[in-house]
């Protein structure tokens, strides 16, 4: 297996589909959107979260 081919989680081959990330210092590659989600996971590299409750005022819970 050709090394710039391995996913960057687990070290399979990406395959002729890969998953890609940008990051700051690289591009990252995987060789499934599992393997990009628990690396984001790891790495909190994904955006954070949108709030659920954009029209409930502030102080009110559910």
């Amino acid at each position: 297996m050709n090394e710039n081919r391995a996913c960057d989680l687990c070290g399979l081959d990406i395959g002729i589909k890969p998953f890609y990330l940008e990051n700051v210092e690289k591009r990252l590659q995987f060789c499934c959107e599992g393997c990009l989600g628990i690396y984001q996971m790891l790495h909190e590299t994904e955006l954070p979260p949108v709030s659920t409750t954009i029209d409930q005022p502030k102080g009110e819970q559910r």
